[in-house]
């Protein structure tokens, strides 16, 4: 069952979604971590209204949860908390930009609560432009720092998996050639 959405969420101008993401389907063919064609950087969707199921079906876990403050917006943090398995016991946080809320104890709290709770935690980073993302799984590297309640622990386990992903991945190419029917 979806997730109920917070009204009085919104966008504010982030349009990671309309990049991030690959999409796929008969009207919209678009790489990884590249803006879409129908898109207005700042301002969102051009053909808001015909837009396609999966663009529709989309939003961010800032829209679904609660407990994060405005600080979570992606805007602000630089964080896509994205949404698909939040009712499966599993989160992942594309990091979108390196910044200064990810050594925050906002960020380091809401994590270790997840990884204490048996919630899957993955760290996510968007490659070069028409690349796939690269993951890290976090919680067995979390587990020591979380336990001795840690935020130093913690934030030197952030910054290495982070580090560790754009140093050492290779990133994958995204094949999907850029082609939109919509209007």
């Amino acid at each position: 069952m979806p997730l109920p959405v917070i009204a009085e969420r919104h966008c504010e101008g982030c349009t990671a979604c309309c990049e991030f993401p690959p999409i796929r389907t008969e009207q919209l063919q678009k790489p990884a971590n590249t803006l879409c064609l129908q898109c207005a950087e700042g301002q969102g969707c051009t053909v808001y209204d015909v837009r396609p199921d999966v663009c529709r079906g989309f939003y961010c876990g800032y829209f679904f949860l609660p407990e994060l403050g405005p600080e979570w917006h992606p805007i602000r943090s630089g964080v896509v908390i994205r949404s698909e398995h939040l009712d499966e016991d599993a989160v992942t946080f594309l990091i979108l930009e390196l910044n200064s809320f990810l050594v925050s104890e906002e960020f380091a709290g809401m994590i270790g609560a997840w990884v204490e709770q048996g919630v899957g935690v993955e760290f996510e980073r968007v490659g070069p432009s028409g690349h796939l993302p690269a993951k890290m799984a976090m919680n067995e590297l979390l587990e020591e720092a979380v336990a001795a309640r840690d935020l130093r622990g913690m934030q030197k386990v952030f910054a290495w998996a982070l580090a560790h992903i754009d140093r050492s991945h290779s990133w994958e190419r995204d094949e999907t050639i850029m082609h939109s029917t919509l209007a």
